[in-house]
Order: structure tokens, then C-alpha cells, then sequence
């Protein structure tokens, strides 16, 4: 998602992680891929990718889906030094699943040039 220079602050990336993440637990992977992207869907389609690697640590955790996004109380936002690989900042966030364990869910900023992206970076089970 191409996001405006004004919303690169921690209070914005946050309410945009609350987005990704909603769209995530409701189960809309085609919104999710078309807003967000998706990092690691390594030429795979997008939402395809994002609904497998999703149930793959779910699998792991032993539930069958996220619990609804009601706050974003375990997610953080940090910001790299200035570097040369475009990386701006990363947002770490974790949701709860129906079976009370958490799935890590990390989105990225970037620029290119002028231009600045927030993309869904991947997932991981959280222990």
C-alpha cells in the first residue's frame, strides 16, 4: 500500500496495522493482498499465498483461525537508522487465535525514492 509522508508516524502505522489485521481475521485475503501485499508470496498469487501461510501456523498452533481484531494492545512499531535498503520502519503485532495462542503478523514500511510502502512482511507462531 503507497502511503502519504503524513502517515509514517507510529500513531498511523498503527491504525493501518488494525486495517491489515481486520482483513486478516475476517478471512479477506483478496483485500488484504490488493491494499497491503504480500512480501513472502515468492511469485505465488497474493491472497493464495497469504490463506496458506496463514493456516500453516495455524496449523502449528493447533487452532483453526484468528480470533476477531478487537485492539492492537501487542503491537509495536520501530524505525530503523537511515540505511540504504529503503527501510523505514517495522510493526509487529500479535493476535490471539480461537484457542488462546497468538499468531505474530509483521508489516513493513519502505521507500523507493519518494514514494513510501506499508506491506504485510509475513507471519510466524508466536510462543
Amino acid at each position: 500500500m503507497e502511503i502519504a509522508d503524513d502517515q509514517t508516524d507510529q500513531a498511523s502505522l498503527l491504525l493501518l496495522t488494525a486495517e491489515a489485521v481486520g482483513l486478516l481475521a475476517s478471512g479477506n485475503f483478496d483485500a488484504l493482498a490488493n491494499d497491503f501485499g504480500y512480501a513472502l508470496a515468492y511469485g505465488r498469487d497474493r491472497s493464495a499465498a497469504i490463506r496458506e501461510d496463514l493456516l500453516t501456523y495455524l496449523e502449528e498452533l493447533g487452532c483453526s483461525a484468528l480470533a476477531p481484531a478487537n485492539n492492537l494492545s501487542d503491537a509495536s512499531v520501530k524505525y530503523f537508522k537511515p540505511n540504504d535498503t529503503g527501510l523505514l520502519a517495522a510493526v509487529d503485532c500479535l493476535v490471539p487465535t480461537d484457542n488462546g495462542s497468538k499468531v505474530l503478523v509483521s508489516l513493513v514500511l519502505t521507500s523507493l525514492g519518494a514514494e513510501k510502502y506499508f506491506t504485510l512482511e509475513g507471519f510466524a507462531a508466536a510462543a
